[in-house]
């Protein structure tokens, strides 16, 4: 007993140090390089819906020691999901690969997202354009301050047997990690054909260590709900450490960390990958739990070096009684679970 009361304290000792970070928005909203570190990555995303029924979710992420990694996939209403993963794109300077192209206007607040190119689906090509500009409309939220807690990730630390290789995959969970909400708006041209639209969108950016062989499973609920408010539900466990949680919610004027979600083992999913799913969150110890309930509609699935499937979707939830939209993502590692990744989606 004294030994767990001492791995807690330690193991919230060291967490509490990642803290102190302080980074101002122009450090945050550059791509990040570290050459000589193994397994480095920075990778920005982000993802629009329409009330129109277009959505799209386009990702780039820059590794030193790995192909860089390309999304761009968008679900047309009446034709269904066109796209790409990790095409063969020529990297540039700044957020470029090839003709995917996110560039920062004013650091926190105005990016603009460029494509220009052909979109597969099976063994069809279509010409498509996406030229738009996203504006926050929530501040940028940084997982040093908000979202974590070294108590709640400290725990989970402390529980698993300490030795030097768990030390060195400890290293993996020391990323920057930020987030916002915003709205999207520009043109699509889909076949010759172009449409003016607003999307609500949501976006992130991430640098530090990522091996996704560590990866066990996940899901990231990201949500902005009808009256104003903006959150974020995830749950990841790697193969080093389970159950580590990151839950926020904007209220109007100010982030709330939650103060808990269920774990893995608590959770009644209907599957390994299910499309909808609900459970139980708590925003606050003393308070009341809220139901928050998720429904998966089109599907965006990618393959992360072989190693782990992730599958995002465009989300209709619902939080406290209150409905919204957003992207609900879920991963797995095929090599661990029993799975037939075909029927996922």
């Amino acid at each position: 007993m004294m030994k767990q009361t001492l791995k807690d304290i330690l193991a919230v000792y060291m967490t509490r140090r990642g803290k102190k970070r302080d980074f101002s928005f122009e450090e945050l909203e550059t791509k990040h390089v570290q050459q000589h570190t193994k397994s480095f990555n920075d990778s920005s995303y982000f993802a629009g819906i329409s009330k129109e029924g277009y959505a799209f979710v386009t990702r780039q992420s820059f590794r030193v020691d790995k192909p860089n990694e390309n999304w761009m996939m968008i679900s047309i209403p009446g034709e269904g999901v066109w796209g790409f993963e990790n095409m063969d794109l020529p990297e540039k300077e700044g957020f470029v690969q090839g003709n995917l192209e996110y560039k920062c206007v004013e650091p926190g607040e105005i990016w603009d997202i460029n494509y220009k190119g052909s979109l597969p689906r099976g063994k069809e090509q279509a010409e498509f354009l996406l030229d738009v500009t996203w504006k926050g409309i929530a501040p940028i939220v940084v997982f040093d301050k908000v979202g974590t807690t070294p108590l709640q990730v400290g725990k989970q630390i402390a529980r698993e047997k300490w030795n030097l290789p768990y030390f060195r995959k400890l290293k993996e969970l020391d990323q920057v990690h930020y987030e916002q909400a915003g709205t999207m708006s520009g043109t699509i041209e889909w076949k010759g054909k172009k449409h003016e639209l607003e999307f609500i969108g949501v976006r992130d950016h991430s640098w530090g260590v990522r091996n996704w062989e560590d990866w066990d499973r996940h899901f990231w609920l990201l949500g902005l709900l009808e009256d104003g408010r903006f959150f974020n539900f995830s749950l990841i466990s790697y193969s080093f450490v389970k159950n580590l949680q990151a839950a926020f919610i904007y209220n109007y004027d100010h982030y709330k960390t939650i103060y808990r979600i269920p774990n893995f083992d608590q959770l009644k999913f209907d599957s390994l990958m299910p499309k909808a799913l609900s459970f139980a969150v708590q925003e606050d110890k003393h308070g009341p739990k809220k139901n928050l309930s998720v429904n998966m509609l089109n599907f965006f699935p990618f393959s992360m070096d072989g190693e782990y499937y992730l599958r995002q979707a465009e989300a209709e939830f619902e939080y406290d009684g209150v409905k919204g939209v957003g992207i609900a993502e879920m991963g797995i590692n095929p090599n661990t679970y029993d799975i037939d990744i075909s029927t996922t989606y």
